[in-house]
């Protein structure tokens, strides 16, 4: 059933004038469906009226012709008013003038057989009710009074009926009028609807052709003077989307800015060294203080490109982790859930040597049996860690101890990475989470990303990165917090 009615769905939601015509044109038909019931209603009520009272005209014309001979009553109608009824009984007009004495109705003159009312009459009151005679649907007027006379006692009533068929003709005439009438204004209203609809629409219009009108690298926000007030959310959040696009390229621009900025440094140092060390080659042979010179300026080249080659990456990974941050911190539903601990334990095992090199005491503490599941994306996570631990084998100097550790905190992966070095102090350690940014009198070569990178990419998965004083008041401890992955248990 389902996939049958879809295409009505879409085909209604396709047009703003459709759904408005499917809305309320029914019930505009409806309202003049019960408008014409009234209507006809009010038409039988006058018909009735005016029918009812030409019948009693008849009546008070029969009446002022009724007269006592004697002790029998007399009717003497003029001329004009017996053709009336002679042409009239031809049309199925009936009329009857009765005597009625001692409960005894006697009928005097006209059609014997029309029906009396039910119930009693009332002196000088005419009564209307409806009847059927010959098999026809009669409108019957009646009227009984008494006979002035002493000795009299006696009262002559007086009846003149008509079919129905003029009166019904009449409504329904009326009515049909009436119901065209209805279904042109139903015709009609669609039309202004329609035509209403298209002309507040205009706006949109030139909202559509302003947006094609533009270049790509147009991203100014909107302005439109007459949008209607419904519309203007949709205008906003147009201009909401925009701003965010704006704010997603400037990014982008500021990136590469940043990028080339960064990177002609070293490949500037790269090429003076570079040829600083072709020409000392060039003299190697005779002479041993060059070839030495040599020596050193390829072991600075090696240094200047293992920092670009991790510049680079950290450029990368940065790009990477602002392009699913653009709309706010929230994990995403597509990334797997995998365990913090193991990839702790491979950055761990990964810089294990460079550790080595600097004669660091370097470490991982991991609670027996622990398992810390997350909602993270391996490689980030394992960026965001290396860059913590990149840094305290850095900056910690050497002789330095270095402990790696795993916990759970508060329903929370808590990734440690905590050295003894000299540390950093407490106003500035929101201040090293900026890009770039060199604390004064550092000496250690780097980029200033690693920090940046590692707290963007945590709030991408939902969590946090934090520096702390090391233990006895020493060093740093920077913890990475990732929340556990839902419907998940740590092991105990």
């Amino acid at each position: 059933m389902w996939p049958r009615r879809l295409p009505v769905r879409s085909w209604l939601r396709g047009s703003l004038r459709r759904q408005l015509l499917i809305l309320l044109v029914p019930a505009l038909a409806l309202m003049m469906a019960v408008d014409t019931w009234f209507t006809y209603g009010t038409l039988r009520d006058a018909a009735n009226t005016a029918y009812d009272r030409s019948l009693y005209g008849s009546v008070l014309t029969i009446d002022n012709a009724v007269g006592m001979a004697g002790e029998s009553i007399q009717l003497s109608l003029p001329d004009a008013a017996m053709e009336m009824f002679e042409t009239a009984a031809q049309t199925h007009v009936f009329y009857r003038v009765s005597t009625e004495r001692a409960g005894r109705i006697a009928t005097v003159t006209g059609y014997d057989d029309l029906p009396l009312p039910p119930g009693p009459l009332l002196n000088n009151q005419p009564r209307y009710y409806d009847a059927t005679y010959r098999g026809d649907p009669v409108r019957i007027a009646a009227m009984a009074r008494p006979i002035y006379r002493p000795d009299a006692h006696m009262r002559v009533i007086i009846q003149v009926a008509e079919t129905a068929e003029p009166r019904a003709a009449l409504i329904g005439k009326v009515w049909r009028s009436a119901l065209l009438r209805d279904m042109a204004l139903i015709v009609a209203s669609a039309l202004i609807l329609v035509g209403g609809i298209t002309y507040v629409l205009r706006p949109l219009q030139r909202v559509r052709d302003d947006v094609r009108a533009r270049s790509a690298e147009d991203l100014t926000p909107l302005e439109f003077e007459h949008v209607p007030v419904e519309v203007r959310p949709l205008v906003d959040a147009v201009n909401l989307h925009v701003s965010r696009s704006d704010a997603m390229a400037q990014a982008q621009t500021q990136f590469i800015a940043d990028a080339a900025h960064q990177l002609r440094t070293p490949l500037a140092i790269l090429k003076t060294q570079a040829e600083f060390a072709q020409r000392q080659l060039d003299i190697a042979d005779s002479d041993g203080a060059a070839h030495t010179a040599a020596t050193e300026a390829v072991g600075g080249i090696v240094k200047q490109l293992e920092q670009a080659a991790r510049l680079t990456n950290q450029l990368l990974a940065l790009a990477r982790v602002r392009q699913h941050t653009q709309d706010g911190p929230s994990p995403a539903a597509e990334v797997d859930v995998i365990d913090a601990i193991g990839v702790a334990e491979q950055v761990a095992l990964d810089y294990l040597p460079l550790a080595r090199g600097k004669q660091q005491d370097f470490g991982w503490e991991r609670p027996a049996g622990l398992a810390l599941p997350v909602q993270a994306d391996p490689a980030l996570l394992r960026e965001a860690f290396a860059n913590l631990v990149h840094n305290a084998i850095q900056y910690s100097g050497r002789g330095s101890r270095i402990t790696l550790s795993a916990a759970l905190v508060e329903d929370s992966a808590t990734l440690a990475v905590e050295d003894d070095g000299p540390g950093i102090p407490e106003p500035e350690r929101e201040k090293v989470f900026a890009r770039f940014y060199r604390r004064v009198g550092n000496t250690e070569t780097g980029s200033g990303l690693g920090l940046a990178i590692s707290r963007e990419m945590a709030v991408r998965f939902g969590g946090a990165v934090v520096l702390k004083e090391g233990a006895q008041g020493r060093g740093v401890r920077a913890e990475l917090s990732l929340p556990l992955a839902a419907h998940s248990e740590p092991d105990a």
